[in-house]
């Protein structure tokens, strides 16, 4: 179930496929024994997948069929979104841990505490509930993205969707330096994941020039995300079910949390200057190119591979047993009476 294209697979044919593996994927850990909250989450992920999917072909899909799609397949995130949001916290609480001072874990235990009262002194769960309407949207959604039509041919498919999310990440970047906002690394980091995943779907056009790409934007990605998660954990401590911690500690939070807001915006700069130096159209042209090349290789090697097995001597075929002719038996002569 790798989330890419294949060179010999036609770009509609190849979404129609890549959309039911996610799917499936996504029903199948629905239905798991393991971790509700672990399958929450992989199951979010193949949403993004898919979504990234989606705005990879939007323009040969059309506005109409992609903004319908879209929010049938972000509606379903929504709805599991809360068992995560929770589970986030704690895990940047913990983050946060690791990263202060002695003098100031003290704060971030009493936002243990607050986050394990406010969830009723259990860890997180699932609602029963929001996974079955989820696995019943989900097979809905299946049906629908089995019969998806794209326009265009060739890379025609994808070249202007690659450009325009690409366009739209690259000035979220340079926006997010300028404006230092979390609304604009926010818009940075979802920019990042979509060429992130764009870069995947399409890395065998060279698998080793774009690895490389990919795993940049798979660890930025990642950084902003931390960012991200900060983000909300600041929100948290200023709001009602976070009162008990107070407004002092709350500050304390928000400052540590600020701190490593700036650490982590300072190390993911070079990363975002490297990744977004070059222009939309530049970007589009190369891989194009790159698809291209790639398919035409691979139609040369299936090529050599049929010439190969034409020019092979062929093994003699196996007689069958009841085909073989067995000796004639020699008859004796008949006895000459004397």
């Amino acid at each position: 179930m790798a989330f890419r294209f294949k060179l010999a697979e036609p770009f509609e044919d190849g979404c129609r496929r890549i959309a039911r593996e996610q799917i499936e994927r996504a029903q199948c850990q629905l239905k798991g024994k393991g971790d509700p909250v672990v399958a929450v989450h992989e199951t979010r992920k193949c949403l993004k997948r898919l979504r990234a999917l989606l705005r990879l072909v939007r323009p040969a899909l059309g506005e109409p069929a992609f903004h319908a799609e879209n929010a049938q397949l972000r509606e379903i995130g929504r709805g599991l979104s809360g068992t995560r949001d929770r589970h986030v916290l704690l895990e940047t609480v913990t983050k946060l841990d690791a990263s202060a001072s002695t003098a100031r874990k003290g704060l971030v235990q009493a936002m243990r505490e607050v986050l394990h009262f406010t969830n009723g002194g259990e860890a997180p769960s699932v609602d029963a509930a929001a996974v079955r309407q989820a696995q019943g949207r989900l097979a809905e959604a299946k049906k629908r993205l089995a019969r998806l039509r794209v326009s265009g041919h060739g890379f025609d498919v994808v070249g202007p969707g690659l450009e325009a999310s690409y366009r739209k990440a690259r000035r979220a970047f340079h926006a997010a330096y300028v404006e230092q906002t979390d609304e604009a690394f926010h818009e940075w980091r979802k920019g990042t994941q979509q060429h992130w995943r764009h870069m995947l779907l399409l890395s065998r056009a060279w698998p080793e020039c774009l690895d490389g790409r990919v795993n940049d934007a798979r660890g930025l990605s990642q950084l902003l995300g931390d960012d991200h998660d900060l983000t909300l954990l600041i929100a948290f401590v200023h709001s009602d079910p976070a009162a008990p911690i107070g407004s002092e500690r709350a500050a304390a939070i928000e400052k540590l949390a600020r701190r490593r807001q700036q650490e982590l915006r300072t190390i993911a700069h070079p990363t975002g200057l490297r990744l977004f130096s070059e222009g939309a159209k530049s970007l589009r042209r190369r891989m194009a190119a790159y698809w291209e090349a790639a398919v035409e290789l691979k139609e040369n090697e299936s090529q050599e591979e049929e010439e190969e097995e034409a020019k092979a001597p062929k093994a003699p075929k196996a007689v069958p047993k009841a085909a073989r002719r067995q000796p004639a038996r020699r008859s004796r002569p008949a006895a000459v009476r004397p």
